[in-house]
């Protein structure tokens, strides 16, 4: 039996980490990472496993065929497999697949029946995909965060939670933040939530690929009702989300998404929608997608969810103690708390002389090294971390309106995946530092409608490369 990687092999999994960029000075380098909780590289294992599921993909479910019959076994052993991750009492949730988190969230709101008097809590941590939905479909109140560090308030959820006397339907909250890595303690959030009769959801992009998750059965009072998360965020490219719900709250009702594969019979006037979990999977599933899903979860499985979460929680302790004393970059979301609060290695930074959109800009062009910049689509908490008064907003607002996102406030996002290495964290430290001493090396000029920093002088071979 072949034995799990050591830590010093994590890297020797992935795909692409031995690309090697051009810079501005006319080098190539190989590329530094550190964007994934945007999205993260794929496992090899992922890749071969997907080229050899091509060999018999075909379309699931009602097909004679043999190819077809694979296809659709290979799709419930993929929801098996998602279960078993999750740690799901199957009689009590149901996984469903969709496009990606966002969809997921989505179906979900519209699956929820009209209720006037209904309440959805959500919070000031989440990405705007746990913000929007809510909005437009019923009452929606927000639970703040602790300043300066950002964790969840929860002396303000529970009055939240009070406040509105039973009409909370539904708690909706991130497991681990996209800005901070900062990770809500979902057990007691739980426990507060079924005290006052309402269910939980958890957006779990950011937590799956990183800590263990374990959903509950139907009487424990910390379980998770409903949980969102993506494949692209775990290691699994090709675009597939997962939605897991109670079974009974899908049983009720028609389905989110209409269409072929949900029905038992169409006529004019009526339709019979078909059994669950199809009848909430109408369309043809992506079927890659999943597959590509359930290996990298194996993966994951086979080195230990206990053993990732260990090996980079020591990472993110590194990385924190390297950069926050690197002269003029400040580091925020309670990195002062690392040693009490758990938290992912999501890391947002300023610099004291650049610009986020600036700074981003020189790492990646005249370093090589992959880093995001600007709000990470949770600007209300971005705000908040920034504390951003609301009137400045109004300015930001007409600023945009008038092509302008020049002035745009936010951070520089520094974030870890299982691969990255104190190689990696040590470079970006150096180029941080000499950033700060000596400024950037090229003249970057800024593109007011989008508010991105372009270098002078650097080859437009995009195409070219995404071609060759």
């Amino acid at each position: 039996m072949k034995m799990p990687p050591t830590e010093r092999e994590f890297s020797s999994l992935f795909a692409g980490l031995d690309t090697l960029v051009p810079l501005l000075n006319g080098k190539r380098r190989r590329y530094v990472n550190l964007d994934n909780a945007a999205t993260t590289p794929p496992l090899r294992a992922v890749i071969e496993h997907v080229n050899r599921c091509a060999e018999w993909y075909s379309s699931v479910h009602r097909g004679a065929g043999y190819k077809s019959l694979l296809s659709t076994r290979a799709l419930e052993l993929a929801r098996r497999r998602v279960a078993r991750f999750l740690g799901i009492d199957p009689d009590y949730h149901l996984v469903l697949f969709c496009g990606y988190a966002t969809d997921a969230l989505n179906r979900l709101c519209r699956r929820l029946p009209p209720d006037e008097d209904a309440v959805y809590l959500t919070t000031v941590l989440e990405h705007h995909s746990n913000l929007l939905p809510w909005r437009f479909h019923g009452k929606v109140d927000y639970v703040r965060a602790k300043l300066p560090c950002g964790m969840l308030d929860l002396e303000h959820l529970e009055s939240k939670l009070r406040e509105h006397g039973g009409k909370v339907r539904l708690l909706c909250v991130t497991g681990a933040s996209n800005v901070t890595g900062l990770m809500p303690p979902l057990a007691r959030i739980a426990r507060l939530t079924h005290q006052y009769g309402a269910r939980l959801l958890v957006d779990a992009s950011q937590l799956t690929a990183h800590r263990p998750v374990r959903m509950g059965r139907a009487d424990d009072t910390e379980r998770i009702d409903f949980l969102v998360f993506s494949g692209h965020k775990m290691y699994a490219p090709f675009g597939t989300g997962v939605l897991v719900g109670p079974r009974d709250f899908f049983e009720e009702g028609p389905p989110a998404l209409l269409g072929g594969g949900a029905v038992e019979i169409v006529t004019l006037d009526d339709v019979e929608w078909t059994r669950l979990p199809d009848r909430e999977e109408a369309g043809t599933p992506n079927l890659l997608g999943v597959r590509a899903l359930a290996k990298a979860i194996e993966v994951l499985e086979s080195i230990g969810m206990d053993r990732i979460a260990s090996f980079e929680r020591e990472m993110t302790v590194k990385t924190i103690a390297r950069l926050k004393y690197i002269p003029g970059i400040r580091i925020y979301g309670g990195c002062d708390l690392i040693d009490s609060v758990e938290r992912l290695g999501v890391i947002p930074l300023q610099s004291e002389r650049y610009d986020h959109a600036l700074l981003a800009a020189v790492l990646g062009y005249e370093w090589g090294i992959g880093v995001r910049s600007g709000c990470f689509c949770a600007q209300p908490y971005v705000g908040s971390l920034l504390e951003i008064p609301p009137e400045e907003f109004d300015e930001y607002k007409k600023q945009v309106h008038g092509g302008d996102r020049r002035n745009l406030p936010g951070f520089v996002r520094v974030s870890l995946g299982l691969y990255n290495t104190d190689e990696d964290i040590e470079y970006l430290a150096t180029a941080l530092e000499t950033i700060q001493s000596q400024g950037p090396q090229g003249t970057y000029l800024l593109d007011t409608p989008t508010g991105a920093y372009i270098p002078e002088g650097f080859p437009n071979d995009l195409d070219a490369a995404i071609e060759g």
